[in-house]
């Protein structure tokens, strides 16, 4: 893989996760019983995406 497709492909992978994570706050103002371990989780993977793709553009 080139380092262009892998700047994209983490890239993408969080942008993914953030509109996870959107989506997941959105549940969460309609619907106060959504589960905290499931934001938890979602601000773990957003985190995550965003480490790698920091690392991979050469900022971490």
């Amino acid at each position: 893989m080139t380092e262009h497709a892998l700047k994209n492909t983490k890239f993408d992978a969080h942008v993914d996760a953030i509109e996870k994570h959107k989506a997941l706050l959105e549940k969460l103002h309609l619907d106060s019983n959504a589960h905290l371990d499931e934001v938890n989780n979602s601000l773990e993977q957003l985190t995550l995406t965003l480490e790698e793709y920091l690392k991979v553009i050469g900022i971490l």
